[in-house]
């Protein structure tokens, strides 16, 4: 649940968090009569508040509370359930919305977030409540309170930085003194990662961090950045001047639940160059994968990413005999596979992504992790000294790959229906074997009525829920994929394209990157079209 902070059913208020409490709770209560609840917050306005409230239900509910004094990521949140043995968890939370949003994010037991059936039954209950007087809290100053609450201590992040030591993402090639010599600037853009970032990094030798100094304290208002999303070039730009002024290798930033996470890189010209979630997530990939192909092999390692998250990560998988699994979009989803993991003889966790910049390179938390994340990628950094070059290197061995998200905006309940009809009209169109620009088409996967045509197969819809999104696959691994936000007034439609042309240099790579943006470009264009949305 998200929205703008106010009054009003549709708005995030101490009425629409402690309904949602209460029925969230209600839910775990109901499972185990001795529940258990660990409840974290951001740095967003109210959100401490809104944290007060749902543990006070909790409280009033008979069901024991571990809340964390202060403002904490939201993969800590999900290690937590698991290290305390809670039955849930929930983050007060908007990710990297704009200031004047809210959220409330809930988690089961396995430390995932709600995925159908159990987000229905929950959402029912919710709806059911109606009137504020069916909301009881008790207020922190309550004795009951104060026996069923207790607050998070520091054993839990000691506990998650010893797993960390033992997740097999350090590099054994690497000294101490390599790490020492690497200067990183990080930013938290106002958010949660602040402590727990540097803390951690310098526990495994990475000394040399420096924390943008006008982000680096907890602010909902966000006073530096229109959108505190390390996805946005803008939010990156103190720490792009603050990494010239410390002459570091590298600058890093999270959101601010330090969930996601960007990073620039100094170039052979010494210029900074931001690598978007696709290009991160396939270095991760690459790297644990054939970190994995030249060792010992007890169990199969799986990767799991989204179906709009680009498809170099499947052809990574495939050549390092990976198994890999595709999900709708939403970490959710690949912690839900994680959980099927789990139960496997024969199979673990490797590698989780999307292109949003989430990524979890670790199986002992269950949603998108920006702090074992970084640590891999500055192991991968200072082992490989230059991330560019290593990306040229992984576009030569498993194919060149370009990605496009483009957003159209459409607000109001005639963007919601504008944003409908495109997607229905695209289901009445007899698109098979028509060309988009030079490709044609070969297959299409309609996630809303599961239909496959042409070459799409039906096994891409095992395990995903019925979802509005319209994947169409073009000739040449390149695909076209559309669905509303779940979050936003907005549809999107994603471009995953691969070269019809296997580069043979680096010098190749850069000519065939500019005609491949080119023809997404165009593809998109025509898309639109087909879509009525130009």
């Amino acid at each position: 649940m998200r929205g703008k902070l106010g009054n009003g059913i549709g708005r995030m208020n101490e009425f629409t968090v402690g309904r949602a409490a209460l029925g969230f709770i209600s839910y775990l209560s109901k499972k185990n009569k001795k529940a258990s609840i660990v409840i974290a917050y951001d740095s967003r306005r109210r959100s401490k508040e809104f944290a007060e409230v749902t543990a006070g239900i909790a409280a009033y509910l008979g069901v024991k509370v571990i809340l964390f004094k202060e403002v904490t990521p939201t993969p800590i949140l999900s290690y937590a359930i698991r290290y305390y043995k809670a039955s849930g968890g929930v983050v007060i939370t908007a990710s990297h919305n704009p200031p004047e949003y809210n959220g409330f994010k809930a988690y089961l037991s396995d430390g995932g977030q709600l995925v159908p059936p159990d987000d229905q039954k929950i959402i029912s209950k919710i709806e059911s409540i109606t009137d504020w007087k069916q909301i009881p809290i008790l207020s922190t100053k309550d004795p009951i309170y104060k026996k069923m609450v207790k607050f998070a201590g520091k054993d839990c992040f000691t506990s998650y930085k010893k797993d960390l030591s033992k997740a097999g993402i350090l590099s054994i090639s690497l000294k101490p003194k390599d790490r020492t010599a690497l200067k990183i600037v990080y930013s938290p853009l106002h958010g949660t990662g602040g402590k727990s970032m540097q803390e951690l990094l310098n526990s495994f030798g990475y000394k040399n961090v420096f924390l943008v100094p006008e982000q680096k304290d907890p602010n909902g208002e966000f006073p530096t950045v229109k959108y505190p999303n390390p996805e946005e070039a803008e939010a990156m730009e103190l720490s792009k001047k603050f990494a010239i002024q410390k002459n570091a290798h590298a600058f890093i930033a999270t959101d601010p639940d330090a969930d996601r996470l960007g990073i620039g890189v100094k170039n052979e010209n010494g210029e900074y160059v931001l690598f978007n979630g696709n290009q991160i997530g396939s270095i991760m990939a690459a790297y644990l994968c054939e970190a994995y192909s030249a060792g010992k092999k007890k169990k199969k390692a799986v990767l799991v990413k989204t179906i709009v998250t680009t498809d170099l990560q499947e052809n990574i998988a495939k050549k390092n005999k990976v198994k890999y699994k595709n999900v709708l979009t939403g970490f959710k989803f690949i912690a839900q596979v994680m959980a099927k993991i789990d139960k496997s003889k024969t199979d673990f966790f490797l590698f989780g992504g999307e292109e949003s910049f989430g990524y979890l390179p670790v199986s002992f938390v269950r949603d998108k992790d920006s702090l074992s994340s970084a640590l891999l990628l500055l192991e991968i950094l200072t082992e490989k000294k230059d991330l560019f070059n290593y990306m040229d290197e992984i576009y030569l061995k498993y194919g060149l790959f370009q990605e496009s998200l483009k957003s159209l905006t459409l607000e109001g309940s005639a963007g919601k229906e504008k944003i409908r009809k495109s997607l229905e009209s695209l289901r009445t169109l007899d698109l098979l074997g028509k060309k988009i620009h030079h490709r044609k088409i070969t297959g299409i996967l309609d996630y809303k009525t599961q239909i496959a045509k042409g070459n799409a197969s039906k096994s891409a819809f095992s395990g995903c829920p019925s979802s509005d999104v319209i994947q169409v696959i073009l000739e040449g691994n390149a695909k076209l994929t559309i669905r509303p936000s779940g979050t936003e007034p907005k549809i999107k439609i994603y471009s995953s394209f691969q070269s019809l042309k296997a580069p043979k240099s680096k010098e190749e790579i850069k000519i065939l990157t500019k005609d491949l943006l080119s023809e997404i470009k165009t593809s998109e264009e025509i898309f639109l079209q087909l879509a009525g949305l130009s």
